[in-house]
């Protein structure tokens, strides 16, 4: 795991499918466990899945991430 060099956590109800697509990706699965999303009375907790990125893998997720960033009608144009 010496090559990690960015982490991702997804907890929700897409968190098993979008940890599933890094994976496929390559990235490595660090941690599953469960997250407390709600303290009161029932508390409510949801699956948490943290995958790592190695220098290649975070570069190529920084590319996806600027050009979903230009996709988006909110991001200012030039």
């Amino acid at each position: 795991m010496k090559d990690i060099v960015f982490t991702l956590e997804f907890d929700g109800t897409d968190s098993n499918e979008r940890a599933n697509e890094y994976l496929q990706k390559g990235w490595t699965l660090l941690h599953v466990g469960t997250k407390l999303v709600n303290s009161f009375e029932p508390a409510d907790y949801e699956t948490a899945y943290v995958v790592g990125a190695n220098a290649e893998q975070y570069a190529e997720y920084q590319k996806e991430q600027e050009e979903d960033m230009k996709n988006d009608e909110f991001y200012p144009k030039d």
